[in-house]
């Protein structure tokens, strides 16, 4: 039985990737002067900003800048962010069942109040674990085992709904299950171990009936 419903936020919750990755492709592009395309730069989405440029070759000495451009570029794009369709309906009918309700997000604090807080999404949820709790992040599953410390639900009493790899994999060496919110997924064949498909979320309500 599921007694913890935890969500991943961007590609889960709130669609912010159009944002995200063209203030990206502002900074790197337009700011810097390079050639990046959306393609390249979509891969790092929904992971650690710092982790993500990483990943796309910037030297370490580097990245500290480029992610407070980002940042800063961000405040030019934030229009483009909007909650999925059916979120609020589904979480607000999820608080009508004996479950807690839960965030598990790799974004920072600076983060949330931009695009998480600032939408008054954060009233629906009884533990939140950002970025900045953990030492370690998705794919580790460091951050959802905090929230299972916090919520003191068990692992196998937990379900994580998320977008990514990344996220499957922190669910399953949590010991958790995961569910892909297929709205803001990229299935590039990577998902072949999620133990739940959805491709709506209303049927999140569905799994803990």
């Amino acid at each position: 039985m599921i007694k913890n419903v935890v969500f991943d936020i961007d590609g889960t919750l709130i669609d912010t990737e159009r944002a995200y990755m063209e203030a990206l492709l502002d900074v790197l592009n337009q700011q810097h002067g390079w050639d990046h395309t959306y393609e390249q730069v979509v891969t790092i989405y929904g992971i650690p900003g710092y982790d993500g440029l990483i990943q796309l070759g910037f030297p370490e000495k580097d990245v500290a800048g480029l992610l407070d451009e980002w940042h800063q570029t961000f405040n030019d794009y934030k229009h483009l962010v909007q909650i999925f369709p059916g979120i609020i309906n589904t979480l607000k009918t999820l608080q009508e069942y004996p479950v807690e309700i839960g965030v598990v997000t790799s974004k920072n604090e600076y983060d949330m109040t931009n695009d998480f807080k600032a939408r008054g999404l954060e009233t629906y949820f009884t533990n939140i674990v950002t970025a900045d709790d953990t030492e370690k992040h998705k794919p580790n599953p460091e951050p959802l085992l905090k929230m299972i410390e916090r919520s003191q639900i068990p692992a196998e009493e937990t379900l994580y709904i998320g977008d990514t790899a990344y996220d499957m994999q922190c669910a399953h060496r949590a010991g958790a299950k995961f569910a892909l919110a297929s709205w803001g997924a990229h299935d590039h064949g990577q998902f072949q171990e999620m133990d739940y498909f959805l491709s709506r979320p209303a049927e999140i309500i569905d799994l803990v009936r």
